[in-house]
């Protein structure tokens, strides 16, 4: 499940991800009630079966079995954070009523891997490439857009309106600053956009590269969303909270 939204005094419309159906909203009828059987099931991130009866306008929710609860990502500020950041994503580029099987499957996958305790950062960029790629949008990082030619081992440029990598030779003054692509980062996406996640685990991200790839893949997909993505003031207040001080023992 993406998101609800209380509806009169005692329902909540439902938007499901669903695999063969696309994005779908339903309406839970009396499910803000305590003594409603339905509403442990039906929470956002949570993967479950629905059973739908034919409604007029919406279908009716009348059935679900939770799969997946995701608990342990649930007991974890940075977890859950970046589980809403994932599910935010997903609605914003899910067709309604479409079929969408890859994009159902990611999902699962990395709020699967967000469970299992990986950085949330890591699961985060890795989802991001892996929704452009499936959704038709995959950002161009093996040539320059502009001329073709594949860039040299320096600091290139970002630029979003053009789709992704452009040669020092072709941007000269945005090889610095906020749209600069270091070398790192480059070959970072790169291998993020070609692995499973198994493999993109062993990446090693230091906090410079962190910062780098998630401003350079949250200005693309922000450009081709034309709005902000929400949760991302939300994970860039975590990033900022102090860290516990390490124990001396």
């Amino acid at each position: 499940m993406l998101k609800t939204i209380d509806f009169g005094e005692t329902d909540r419309i439902l938007t499901l991800l669903t695999r063969h159906f696309g994005k779908v909203s339903v309406v839970a009828k009396g499910i803000r009630k305590p003594t409603s059987r339905l509403a442990g099931h039906a929470e956002p991130l949570t993967h479950a079966t629905y059973q739908l009866a034919r409604g007029r306008n919406l279908d009716v929710l009348t059935g679900a079995e939770s799969l997946a609860l995701y608990r342990e990502l649930r007991e974890d500020l940075g977890g859950i954070a970046a589980g809403w950041y994932i599910v935010e994503l997903a609605d914003r580029f899910a067709m309604e009523k479409a079929p969408s099987a890859p994009l159902f499957d990611l999902v699962e996958s990395a709020l699967r891997h967000l469970t299992a305790g990986h950085v949330p950062a890591l699961v985060c960029r890795w989802f991001d490439l892996h929704l452009l790629d499936r959704t038709g949008f995959r950002p161009e990082l093996g040539h320059c857009v502009q001329c073709g030619e594949g860039p040299a081992e320096e600091p290139n440029a970002w630029i979003v309106e053009a789709g992704g990598l452009v040669c020092a030779r072709c941007a000269p003054g945005s090889t610095v600053g906020a749209l600069a692509l270091s070398v790192r980062a480059l070959k970072s996406l790169r291998f993020l956009l070609v692995s499973d996640f198994e493999s993109a685990s062993l990446l090693r991200v230091d906090e410079a590269l962190a910062a780098e790839l998630d401003r350079h893949l949250r200005s693309f997909l922000q450009n081709i969303l034309d709005r902000e993505i929400h949760t991302s003031r939300l994970l860039d207040e975590l990033a900022r909270l102090p860290r516990p001080a390490a124990a001396i023992l």
